[in-house]
């Protein structure tokens, strides 16, 4: 199937199509949706197959919280079919604003996608330290900072053994 979108004219397998039996909060209308990997870069497109004009941009969660977890109700296993978590992607929605560096991510709600059954969910994290909007770039930074601490730990701790 061919699809013409903002990010151009996509050929789509029936076999890509993600299927949110709920929607996304907001566009509970439109359930069908393909991922759009870019090559280069952290950030990918949840496009959608009913709406050729709506496209999320989406990123991993853990580009900006090294330690992001999702805890999912029993319903929504069972709604995703998640049989292992293996089976399972995490993303987050991304915000881009007209100042870039302002880009938020939201860890509250993020998509769960059982990528063998081809079925997602938006998933709503009442626990924890989530919010809905996240600093990319600065989140990003912390990361690197945090990551750099650490390995400098380790390389102090094998010195004094």
């Amino acid at each position: 199937m061919k699809l013409q979108t903002k990010l151009g004219s996509l050929d789509i397998k029936e076999e890509d199509i993600i299927t949110f039996p709920r929607g996304i909060l907001g566009f509970a209308d439109y359930r069908q949706y393909v991922i759009v990997e870019q090559e280069e870069g952290f950030f990918s497109f949840l496009q959608s197959v009913d709406e050729p004009g709506l496209a999320f941009v989406i990123m991993i969660p853990e580009l900006v919280n090294l330690d992001y977890s999702v805890k999912l109700a029993p319903e929504e296993i069972e709604l995703l079919q998640l049989k292992t978590p293996d089976d399972g992607r995490v993303y987050g929605i991304v915000t881009v604003p007209d100042n870039v560096a302002e880009m938020t991510v939201n860890l509250q709600a993020p998509l769960v996608i059982n990528v063998k059954e081809k079925l997602g969910a938006q998933v709503i994290q009442m626990e924890g330290s989530y919010h809905t909007r996240h600093n990319v770039l600065a989140e990003m930074q912390k990361n690197v900072y945090l990551q750099t601490r650490k390995s400098a730990a380790a390389e102090k701790m094998k010195e004094t053994v």
